[in-house]
């Protein structure tokens, strides 16, 4: 009866529950990607301080720090799966909140329960994809930023063009919620009953790269997501108060720099499954020194564009490629490692962004920006102490048996 076999997969299996995650990252990440285009319209109906409508900006870290904080410890008593059909479900709760805000203690506390709804998302989802595919998590991983920050672009797309109807700007999140509710949930729920998504599955053999000293990884991990989070926040700033440009033109640049970090991520996701993390890692480093240097002799619109456009070739993989490299030390505890270094980079990316603005109000923007390149450079010091193991191969065969095994299973 089965006589014709196909051919052997030799790239990972984007089976229900995978393209379940996918779609709920992707949808949660609407309501982030807006925030701050929904800030002006929040002041407009809710009147508030810039210091409370920061403080939006705030709770959303908050969530995230605390979900972090308890993620292996709910994990462990509840599963992956409950984690992330919770999660979908806070997140619209969250989302239809601030939809019907009528304070600024309303929309605050919405945006905790959204933060730490995304924050769950990520680290149950990205744990459940290194499981899930072994040897391919790294580019699953990159995968999911990569849904992510389509999210993210799409939603600062689409709020002025929701705000503009009859719906307003509350009809925002009220449609995220919405789309959580009748499709995020429904693929989780029909996803879930295809494979055990709280096994560990074959990460020890399907490890791509073994690390030398893994807790070296938790450290470029800090290290590279606060590259990221200083292009992301000061290269527009930098343009403007170091090169002279008109706010326009850094607009622009900004624009350019976050349609690089989009295809930059697309490109990374393959990238990653190919030649391994370290590698994407220390060529987004190095991207990175380079955009430092040509932000810094920034002189015509040109050379800003392309200075910001590398930025975000450098920025886009950062994070993806320093989550599967400390994921890759640690193949048989990928939820506490995901978890961990979850909670170190989301304190990374609030401190070293205000630190680097603290600097720069005492010394020059110009000045304090040179840190970017030096912890750059500390980054690369982290990668190579990490490893990898000099007899560290993944195990191919016992990948390739797994496969099929897992392949059968969601059949």
């Amino acid at each position: 009866m089965d006589s014709v076999r196909p051919a052997p997969r030799t790239g990972p299996r984007r089976d229900g529950l995978t393209l379940a995650v996918f779609v709920l990252v992707l949808v949660s990440a609407l309501l982030q990607g807006s925030l701050g285009g929904l800030l002006p319209f929040l002041q407009a109906d809710i009147p508030m301080s810039h210091t409370v409508g920061s403080l939006h900006i705030t709770a959303l870290a908050v969530g995230g720090l605390l979900a972090a904080t308890v993620a292996e410890r709910v994990r462990r008593r509840h599963g992956r799966m409950p984690i992330l059909i919770g999660s979908a479900a806070l997140g619209a709760i969250g989302a239809g909140v601030i939809a019907t805000a009528q304070s600024p203690a309303m929309s605050i506390g919405a945006l905790v329960l959204v933060g730490y709804a995304m924050s769950s998302i990520l680290i149950a989802g990205q744990a459940l994809l290194v499981a899930l595919h072994g040897r391919h998590g790294a580019q699953m991983i990159g995968e999911l930023n990569v849904a992510y920050s389509v999210g993210a672009v799409a939603a600062a797309a689409a709020l002025p063009v929701v705000a503009a109807t009859a719906l307003g700007w509350r009809g925002f999140p009220a449609v995220q919620a919405a789309l959580l509710i009748v499709l995020a949930l429904p693929l989780l729920l029909r996803g879930r009953s295809s494979v055990d998504a709280d096994s560990t599955g074959p990460t020890a053999g399907r490890a791509r790269v073994a690390l030398r000293r893994p807790r070296a990884a938790y450290a470029a991990m800090c290290l590279s997501v606060a590259v990221e989070w200083s292009f992301i926040f000061w290269t527009a700033t930098h343009l403007v108060d170091v090169g002279g440009f008109s706010a326009p033109t850094a607009a622009g640049a900004a624009s350019v720099m976050w349609a690089a970090i989009v295809a930059g991520r697309v490109a990374g996701s393959r990238l990653v499954g190919r030649l391994g993390a370290p590698r994407v890692l220390v060529a987004s480093l190095l991207v990175g020194i380079v955009a430092v240097a040509l932000l810094s002799v920034a002189s015509t619109p040109v050379v800003a564009v392309l200075a910001a456009g590398l930025g975000g070739l450098a920025a886009a993989n950062l994070y993806p490629a320093s989550i599967a490299l400390v994921v890759s030390g640690f193949p048989r505890r990928p939820d506490a490692a995901v978890a961990r270094a979850s909670l170190l980079t989301s304190a990374t990316s609030i401190a070293f962004p205000l630190l680097l603005g603290a600097v720069a109000d005492a010394a020059g923007l110009q000045l304090a920006f040179m840190a970017v390149p030096v912890t750059a450079l500390l980054a690369l010091g982290a990668i190579r102490i990490a490893g990898p193991a000099p007899t560290a191969k993944p195990d191919v065969a016992a990948s390739d048996q797994s496969d099929k095994s897992y392949q059968g299973a969601t059949s």
